[in-house]
This record gives structure tokens, sequence and C-alpha cells, in this order.
């Protein structure tokens, strides 16, 4: 009868996006599992590809390129690489070598994917209009895709653009981001109730 008077706990972005850290690990390992399990049945004759570092066909320099600044990325690199060794050139004056270049491209793919998570975590905090969960995650993970991996990420350069890949390979590239952000939803779910929010 009174429930009128009962203050809402105001939402917390700051234990969201903390909880979103972890949520992050989650959909990025269910990420890496698409990529592994998934990707394989959908494209049989080309292989897994994602932005980790996994193996795709040999682009040409300059093809597709919608970048103002050019190509930054190297023939065959994936987006991952390019960014982790254009930021270990700016920080050490060097070029990596294979080894470090792929280290560099898995940084960068796990600190995208955790990052994303506090974002998503901070967004979605308990109490918000849209709380955590594998619809709303999964919404997210799509968004990602088309402000990303269709968007920012060519007009950097960091790989071709749009045209340069197959309808299937957009689709596979959009169900790995979906995949992520379910299971980034799920874990945020599942953490926010496990880790109760205390006054």
């Amino acid at each position: 009868m009174l429930n009128f008077l009962r203050r809402e706990p105001r939402p917390n972005p700051y234990r969201g996006a903390v909880l979103g850290l972890l949520g992050g690990v989650v959909g990025t390992l269910a990420m890496g599992q698409y990529w592994v399990r998934v990707s394989p049945l959908l494209t049989p004759d080309s292989g897994s590809s994602d932005d980790s570092g996994g193996e795709e066909e040999q682009p040409k320099p300059d093809q597709n390129v919608i970048s103002p600044f050019g190509q930054q990325h190297e023939p065959g690199e994936s987006s991952t690489a390019a960014l982790g060794r254009h930021l270990y050139s700016a920080v050490t004056g060097k070029t990596p070598g294979k080894q470090t270049s792929a280290a560099l491209s898995e940084g960068v793919h796990w600190g995208t994917g955790i990052l994303s998570g506090a974002l998503f975590g901070a967004l979605t905090a308990r109490h918000s209009r849209w709380p955590a969960g594998p619809l709303t995650g999964a919404a997210f993970g799509a968004l990602l895709w088309v402000g990303n991996d269709e968007g920012l990420v060519p007009l950097l350069g960091l790989q071709d653009g749009p045209a340069a890949s197959p309808v299937s390979g957009h689709l596979n590239r959009l169900g790995a981001h979906v995949f992520y952000g379910a299971a980034l939803g799920l874990g945020l779910w599942a953490l926010d109730r496990v880790m109760p929010e205390t006054d």
C-alpha cells in the first residue's frame, strides 16, 4: 500500500562498470568459442576468422579502403594486430616481431572486450531502463559490430572497407559480436545476483 513511498535505489554506474569488466571476460571467452566452434560450421571451406589475429585470405593493398588516413594495416593483418603494432611503435619506436605482434593483437582483443563490458555494465546499471541480460547484451554486441567493426575500424584504416568482405564474412562477424554480447549480458546478470548491491 505504501510502495509508492518506498525509494528506489539509484543506479550505480560505477558498480555496473566493475561488474561489466568481469562480464567482459565472459563475453570475450564466448566470442573465442564462437570462432573455434560455430564459425567453421558456417564457413567450413574458409576457416575461422576473427579480430584477435585469426587467418583470413590475404587482401590486396588498398583494397576498398574507405579511411581518410589511408591503409593503416598490412596485407593480411587483423585490425587488432594493426592497432597493437601502431601502439607498440608509438611507445618503443620499433616494429614488433611476429610473436610480439600476436601477443599485442590478443591484448587489444581482450582489452577491447573487457572495456566494452565495462561500458555495457555502466549503461545497464541495476534498476536502469534496460537491465543487463542476454537480450540487451546481444543488442549491445550488434551495436558494437555496426559501430566498430563496420564503421570506426575501417574509417581508421585498420581494416579494408565493408566491400572487401563477402556478405558471409559480415554475418559471421555479426554472429561473433552477438555471441559476445549475449554472454556478456548473461554474465553481468548472474554477477549482479551473486554480488547484490548493499545500501
